[in-house]
């Protein structure tokens, strides 16, 4: 069955040009657009939606109240969010509900199109009382590990949790550089004929100390640590981040 996608932008020339950059990936997507978050409710209640692209400002209900009201009556349609707008209260808000991209325009259509496919092919539903569970054991290992800062993300980028602040650092664009450093990773995982396979990376610099690790092939998890505070210890945060990876892979297993 052809996965439907609903497009929701207030210019007609705008939606008209995702849309047909959606239908020309030729993968068979059933692309609707409409021009207002009212039509986009009318045509969700009418049938489902895998995913919904909205604008942000529009007239009468915004991006951002749309995205609250699909999250409520179509808890399984997936979002992004496109803007001229963008902001970190508007990120915040979008990560808050659950999100899968944000994108500030201008941006490019070839990453907005491979967004669409990652999303559409690489599902993840983590949310309700397993989100909970996972972000209190995200509050645990940055006690644990003394980090500033952990991020809980997919592979697909799309960023699921955070606990602590980030300060000048913008967390859903660091969620989406780190997911692009485990393909190779995977791959190499894959030539070897291993199975699920425990992979950290660290990037050490001048401010700020940063860890990555797969949690199984759909997640992982960033720690952020500020070097004012004190050098991390790799020792430590390799030990308290495999124990805290495999208490989150018992926590996603239904959807991994």
């Amino acid at each position: 069955m052809a996965k439907r996608i609903l497009i929701v932008d207030d210019e007609p020339k705008v939606g008209y040009f995702l849309k047909e950059s959606l239908e020309s990936l030729g993968r068979g997507y059933d692309v609707q657009r409409v021009e207002s978050g009212e039509a986009a409710l009318d045509e969700i209640s009418r049938r489902p939606f895998e995913l919904l692209v909205t604008d942000l400002r529009m007239p009468g209900i915004s991006g951002l109240d749309l995205l609250h009201r699909v999250g409520n009556i179509s808890p399984a349609t997936r979002t992004i969010l496109i803007t001229a707008y963008g902001s970190d209260e508007v990120e915040t808000e979008c990560r808050r509900l659950n999100a899968a991209r944000y994108f500030t325009k201008p941006f490019s259509i070839d990453a907005f199109t491979a967004a669409v496919e990652d999303v559409l092919t690489h599902g993840i539903d983590v949310s309700g009382d397993r989100l909970d569970r996972a972000t209190q054991r995200l509050s645990d290992l940055r006690f644990e590990v003394g980090a500033q800062c952990v991020l809980f993300a997919g592979t697909d980028g799309r960023l699921l949790a955070q606990v602590g602040p980030v300060e000048e650092l913008s967390p859903i664009p660091l969620a989406e550089l780190m997911s692009g450093g485990f393909n190779s990773l995977f791959n190499t995982a894959r030539h070897l004929h291993e199975g699920h396979t425990f992979n950290l990376t660290y990037h050490e610099g001048v401010r700020y100390d940063i860890y990555a690790a797969n949690v199984g092939d759909k997640f992982f998890l960033t720690l952020v640590f500020d070097r004012r505070q004190g050098a991390s210890r790799i020792g430590m945060v390799w030990l308290y981040t495999k124990r805290a990876i495999q208490d989150l892979l018992d926590l996603v297993s239904a959807t991994n």
